[in-house]
């Protein structure tokens, strides 16, 4: 059978995934902010588009967030001098968001920092592509290695559930190749997003030439 989790590595792998999921919506935060202050409202609608139709961020986990961020110095607030596309519903004294420098050095740290392997990770990845404008090429280029190396751990696990199936003498032969596709599903999922890694990165390196 496919590898199993106990108790222990379940648990830590929950607190992991929270924190790389809070990570990556510091992340986000910041990343928009690079680009001029922006309205609460309006970053909830970016963060949204970005994320898809099935993951939704409440305002109960962004607004926290982004007080933390100002607490920390990454933000500061500003009342009124910026005009938003969309109405908070807080009346004409509208709360912007401008980063400092403090938070642009941490955009970069977060960009660049390779991150723990979690069911969040993929989501951090989404959100760095996004502010690649904001990235040197060799910069870039880190990144797309690190999701590399991301995949191929992937991958290389879902191999080994395959070989682990294969060697299980506990399942019949009906039941071995439905549960077999499970694993393979997943590997052409990974070939399929190295194939589109390695092209980045080949053009990238071409840039660099």
């Amino acid at each position: 059978m496919l590898p199993v989790e106990n108790n222990s590595e379940r648990n830590e792998a929950q607190a992991t995934s929270g924190r790389n999921a809070s990570l990556a919506h510091e992340l986000f935060v910041l990343g928009e902010l690079m680009t001029g202050p922006h309205h609460g409202y309006l970053l909830y609608e970016i963060l949204q588009r970005i994320l898809g139709p099935f993951q939704r961020l409440s305002w109960g986990t962004l607004y926290p967030l982004i007080h933390r961020l100002e607490q920390q110095g990454f933000l500061v607030s500003e009342v009124g001098h910026h005009p938003a596309p969309f109405s908070e519903g807080r009346g004409p004294q509208r709360k912007a968001y401008r980063i400092t420098e403090k938070g642009q050095e941490r955009f970069f740290a977060l960009m660049l920092e390779p991150g723990e392997y979690s069911r969040n990770y993929s989501e951090a990845f989404t959100i760095k592509l996004s502010k690649f404008s904001l990235l040197s090429s060799t910069q870039q280029l880190v990144i797309l290695q690190q999701r590399r190396d991301y995949l191929s751990a992937l991958r290389d696990y879902y191999a080994r559930g395959t070989n682990q199936l294969k060697a299980n003498t506990a399942l019949s032969k009906e039941e071995l190749p439905y549960l077999l596709q499970i694993p393979d599903y997943h590997i052409h999922k990974c070939d399929a997003e190295l194939v589109w890694i390695e092209s980045k990165i080949a053009s990238l390196a071409e840039k660099e030439e």
